[in-house]
């Protein structure tokens, strides 16, 4: 129902490598918050999602804008992640239908290769592609697609961990693939289920300096 996940946000645009340090509340698929801690140009961002609006919050300008629209899909400070990308938490099984196409060798392990097409037309991304550890039931691979068919975004999943009843990855690695070589590695460093969260983190007076 909730989680709460502290991660480092490693962004490599191919000249420079930079880190964003964040905390994370999450409810249900509808609700989630982020504070940015570091580094200091970033820190004190803040991000607000309710029900498929997003907020964000800068210290530098003092103001709060709603992003949405077209600027969903832009990139989140610089990183290969869109800000769709950076608050999508919804099931997979609800927004896509499934169809096995197969199996394929992934670094040593025997994956089942899912094909996934959006049940509606206002997905983001119309079809994925999904790589399948099937002994353990973890998606290691996934590939993002444009409704032309255009691979947009490509995405490792690493460091699976036992958390409680699930296993959870560690590590996602994202790259843009309109980009050239640009990766954004997504680490958790603290992942917590079922916590306890505060009703203002759900709310826009939370934004306020």
């Amino acid at each position: 129902n909730t989680k709460f996940i502290t991660g480092r946000l490693i962004i490599d645009n191919g000249r420079k490598v930079r880190t964003l340090v964040q905390d994370s509340w999450m409810e249900g698929v509808d609700r989630s918050y982020s504070h940015y801690k570091s580094p200091a140009r970033e820190k004190g961002t803040k991000m607000l999602k309710i029900a498929g609006k997003l907020w964000m919050y800068t210290p530098r300008t003092d103001r709060k804008i709603l992003i949405a629209g077209h600027l969903l899909r832009q990139s989140m400070m610089g990183s290969d992640l869109s800000y769709e990308d950076m608050m999508e938490d919804h099931k997979l099984s609800h927004s896509y239908s499934a169809t096995h196409e197969g199996f394929e060798e992934l670094s040593g392990t025997r994956c089942a290769i899912l094909q996934l097409v959006a049940r509606d037309k206002k997905t983001t991304y119309q079809t994925r592609k999904v790589w399948i550890d099937s002994k353990r039931k973890t998606v290691l691979k996934e590939e993002r697609f444009a409704k032309s068919g255009k691979l947009l975004k490509r995405i490792m999943f690493k460091d699976y961990e036992q958390i409680g009843e699930r296993l959870f990855p560690r590590t996602m690695v994202f790259r843009d693939m309109l980009k050239e070589n640009t990766q954004t590695t997504y680490k958790f460093d603290v992942i917590k289920f079922d916590v306890e969260i505060p009703k203002k983190y759900f709310s826009q007076s939370i934004l306020k300096r």
